[in-house]
C-alpha cells in the first residue's frame, strides 16, 4: 500500500494517547453508524502508535476517508488546532484532474 492512501495524525504531548484512542472508537461508531458494520470491519483499518503520538488511517475507501473525516473533526475539538497536526497524502494537492499542467 501506497503512503498516498494513508491520513497521519500527529498530536501534541498535551494530548493524552488514551483520550486519542477513545476519541478514535468514538469515530469508527459513528462511521458504522453510517456505513453499516461489515463495511466498517472490511473497508476501515486504522494504526495508532502511542510511542510516536500519531495515528494513521487508511483512506483509500469510502469508509475510511468517512472515518478520517470524523475523527479529524473531533480531535481538533477536543484538543484543539495546535493540538493535531494532520498531514494529507500527496495525492490530496491542489492538482484539478483535465487541467493543463
Amino acid at each position: 500500500m501506497s503512503d498516498k492512501q494513508y491520513v497521519q495524525f500527529v498530536f501534541e504531548k498535551s494530548a493524552p494517547m488514551h483520550e486519542v484512542e477513545q476519541t478514535l472508537r468514538l469515530a469508527c461508531l459513528a462511521t458504522e453508524s453510517l456505513h453499516g458494520p461489515d463495511r466498517m470491519r472490511l473497508q476501515a483499518s486504522f494504526l495508532i502508535n502511542r510511542s510516536k503520538r500519531n495515528c494513521l488511517i487508511h483512506s483509500a475507501s469510502e469508509v475510511g476517508m468517512t472515518l478520517a473525516l470524523i475523527f479529524s473533526g473531533f480531535v481538533k475539538r477536543e484538543f484543539g488546532e495546535d493540538g493535531v497536526k494532520i498531514k494529507t497524502p500527496s495525492a490530496c494537492t491542489l492538482e484539478i484532474r483535465g487541467a493543463p499542467k
